[in-house]
């Protein structure tokens, strides 16, 4: 009984991180950008693994995630997480955008703060951005035109790279 009163009270105090998380300019709960690899799985009380996505990239860049949350990607840049990344829609922004809104919702959450440039690949589709004061980070929404289909948080200008670690 007091090793299972131990488990939890351990896994209470574990910053894990769930989809009722918000993705910020920070990052997503205790995993906070900027942070080495090392400090992020401490944080977060779960080892960050190799992604396996085949995006995985190289020495210096790389896609990691914890396997209690496959959905969110961790970019990973000379080991230093640099960006987060999913197309899951439990999750949403601080400002509660999520995968699958509008983008006249986005519009409308961020109103004037949102940057609005044409997608690289999707001749319809766009990138809303939020910047931070600093312009060290941003928020990224992608979107085919229509509805946001993938959001990423982090450092400029990990954040803003397209193709990921290619």
């Amino acid at each position: 009984m007091r090793s299972q009163v131990l488990v939890v009270l351990l896994t209470a105090t574990l910053g894990s991180v769930t989809s009722g998380h918000r993705i910020t300019l920070a990052g997503v709960g205790p995993a906070r950008v900027g942070g080495s690899v090392r400090a992020v799985s401490e944080a977060v009380g779960e080892s960050l693994v190799e992604a396996g996505d085949g995006r995985s990239g190289n020495d210096s860049c790389h896609h990691m995630r914890f396997a209690s949350v496959p959905s969110l990607l961790f970019m990973v840049e000379h080991n230093r997480v640099v960006r987060v990344e999913t197309k899951d829609r439990r999750f949403r922004t601080a400002s509660g955008v999520r995968v699958g809104d509008s983008e006249e919702r986005a519009r409308k959450v961020y109103g004037k703060r949102l940057e609005i440039n044409r997608h690289k690949y999707d001749e319809d589709g766009h990138y809303y951005i939020v910047r931070s004061a600093d312009r060290r980070r941003a928020l990224v929404m992608e979107t085919d035109g229509k509805t946001v289909v993938s959001i990423r948080a982090g450092l400029v200008p990990a954040v803003e790279y397209v193709e990921g670690c290619s």
